[in-house]
């Protein structure tokens, strides 16, 4: 099944932020190049008499991901495919764009580009913050352009993304919301003003929620299970804009949350979300740990 690959890293993350392994991995010595957006990269295998890899394209790699000197995810045993689409200049799909298959490279990137601007992550995690850059060593084994329904697929992901400040604004008019957006983008609405203990980066928090799309339909609901959700906050355990909006509240207090994209889940599905789709809560706050 085709991914993208925000959806690969945050998989490979999940593995990485548990342990480093320390492993000599050190670049061959050769001095890196850099592209024209900023990237910096270094083939070690170039066939450029091979198929180039093209925007669009399905690509199939062997992927590392590392420190200077340690690896935090080793996937010369997995294959990896995702969709060219890159996400801003100088991403790592701007990389990848450069090679031809059986290629291999190793790209650097900052850290603080890599997970804030690629990642979406509203900071460096700690495990990693004393890293200025991170390493990817990538080998393409496989290029296919895309068929026609992954290709109505992406358009319909365009679509979306094209429309969704118009959707926004909609929503925001129609409901009568008179707030001012954050600088991230969140509507963040006062239902109930709490009276208890502030949400506190770092904390465990206990949450109530209930997501629907602007169209006004659910998708999911704390409330249907009883069960309110546990998450440390400002961990990036959850979607940007809760970290965000929840920071906001004292325990007892309700919210509503209107959240675009770019601090949701971006351009990747997740379950019944597509990519590109605001979305709107209602949140209580009901606990933060001592």
């Amino acid at each position: 099944m085709k991914r993208n690959l925000i959806f690969v890293f945050k998989n490979m993350l999940a593995v990485a932020l548990i342990m480093v392994i320390s492993f000599s991995c050190k670049p061959k010595q050769k001095e890196f190049k850099t592209t024209t957006s900023g990237l910096k990269y270094m083939f070690h295998v170039e066939n450029e008499d091979s198929t180039k890899v093209n925007m669009y394209d399905i690509v199939t790699v062997y992927m590392n991901y590392r420190t200077q000197d340690s690896i935090l995810f080793e996937g010369k045993q997995n294959k990896i495919p995702f969709q060219i689409i890159p996400r801003f200049d100088g991403d790592l799909m701007d990389g990848i764009l450069l090679m031809h298959n059986g290629d291999s490279a190793t790209f650097a990137m900052e850290t603080k580009v890599f997970f804030e601007k690629m990642m979406g992550y509203p900071e460096v995690p700690a495990e990693l913050a004393a890293f200025n850059e991170l390493f990817f060593d990538i080998k393409v084994i496989e290029i296919k352009p895309e068929n026609e329904m992954q290709k109505a697929s992406r358009l319909a992901m365009e679509e979306r993304k094209n429309g969704e400040e118009l959707e926004i604004t909609k929503y925001v008019t129609e409901n009568q919301i008179t707030v001012t957006p954050t600088a991230s983008g969140l509507y963040y609405i006062v239902v109930t003003e709490g009276t208890g203990a502030q949400a506190v980066a770092g904390k465990k928090v206990k949450v109530h929620y209930t997501g629907t799309f602007l169209n006004g339909e659910k998708f999911d609901s704390s409330y249907d299970r009883n069960e309110p959700i546990e998450f440390l906050l400002g961990r990036g355990q959850v979607i940007p804009g809760w970290d965000e909006g929840i920071a906001m509240m004292k325990v007892g207090g309700k919210a509503r949350f209107v959240i675009p994209s770019k601090i949701a889940y971006g351009d990747q599905d997740r379950g019944p979300i597509k990519a590109f789709t605001p979305l709107a809560f209602e949140v209580e706050l009901v606990d933060v740990e001592k």
